[in-house]
């Protein structure tokens, strides 16, 4: 797959091996849709699928998780972690069993994992951050919807929105609001700066399966809730490229989304982790699929491409948004 690897003899057959699944939490669409589209993968490519494991967002759970599913017979799991670093003793136990761990969506901070696939995030803080910075000229107030800093996605697309903001940006305001990827406190937040910040220019959101429909209703709710180009538009930009997220910027509420490509999760997650089965190693550098391994942590991460998708190209079937049922 465009990374160098050397092949070893399999320890089971790559196509025919009994894989876990462990969640961090289920209560958004993207996680949904993710978990969902694995396992179909999973059973199409002939492996047996143990039943999902969710942790509900409790980091010690999700740890049990993965000892249950090691205990039941799991030759290969795929992790979402709930907290980054709380994952890693589970990781390592696993590494002990004999047991291949690919992490997808969300990154592992310690622990070996065989791969971690997911998107540049520091990146696509630094889009968002670029396309407000646009958006209000260099001035005026943001308010950043956190995710949680306990991990690696909710620290990133912090870093890299807030690092971009602070060199290119400077006279915009940013105001940073954690919300632990909780709804609720996404609408809590947002109702608290709407109604108090009346020169609000943008919202940028690190995960609209969280906090798009919740952050619409309070814009709603204030009179505040017109589309783009109209007077008085607090500019709107989002991480994930849901569904419903990639209508809204159609209906045109919505300014940018940029979409986490999740289909690509599943498929490379999937393969890593098949080639780990089959003894394949890989190393940093470029892939065949537009994205570059790098080494971090003492793991490998296969950084993904993250389109921006504006109306210009929101109805574009490629994206994950558009084909997901």
């Amino acid at each position: 797959m465009g990374a160098a690897m050397c092949v070893t003899a399999p320890a089971y057959a790559a196509d025919s091996f009994t894989m876990g699944y462990s969640a961090g939490y289920l209560t958004d669409p993207f996680q949904s849709i993710e978990v969902n589209m694995t396992i179909d993968a999973a059973k199409k490519a002939g492996l047996t699928a143990l039943p999902v494991a969710n942790a509900n967002g409790d980091a010690g759970r999700q740890v049990t998780d993965i000892h249950n599913l090691i205990a039941a017979g799991a030759q290969g799991i795929i992790v979402v972690p709930t907290d980054s670093k709380a994952v890693a003793p589970a990781v390592d136990f696993a590494s002990q069993k004999k047991v291949p761990v690919v992490s997808i969506d969300n990154g592992v901070a310690g622990g070996k994992v065989f791969m971690v696939v997911r998107s540049n995030s520091v990146q696509m803080g630094k889009e968002a951050c670029e396309a407000v910075g646009k958006a209000l000229g260099g001035k005026g107030v943001v308010l950043e919807l956190q995710g949680d800093l306990a991990t690696t996605a909710g620290r990133e697309r912090t870093s890299g929105f807030e690092s971009c903001m602070k060199s290119e940006f400077s006279g915009i305001k940013v105001n940073s609001q954690p919300t632990n990827w909780k709804t609720e406190k996404a609408v809590a937040a947002a109702q608290t700066i709407v109604s108090s910040t009346p020169d609000l220019g943008a919202i940028y959101m690190q995960s609209d399966s969280v906090m798009l429909a919740g952050v619409l209703s309070v814009l709603k709710g204030a009179d505040k809730m017109t589309k783009v180009g109209e007077s008085k538009h607090i500019f709107l930009v989002t991480i994930d490229g849901t569904p419903g997220a990639l209508k809204r910027v159609r209906d045109g509420y919505v300014d940018a989304v940029i979409s986490q490509p999740v289909d690509l999760y599943v498929k490379y997650g999937l393969y890593y982790l098949q080639s780990a089965i089959a003894g394949q190693t890989f190393k940093a550098g470029p892939t065949d699929h537009n994205s570059e391994i790098v080494s971090d942590q003492g793991s490998l991460q296969d950084l993904l491409p993250a389109p921006v998708v504006t109306s210009a190209n929101a109805s574009d079937s490629a994206l994950w948004g558009n084909a997901a049922k």
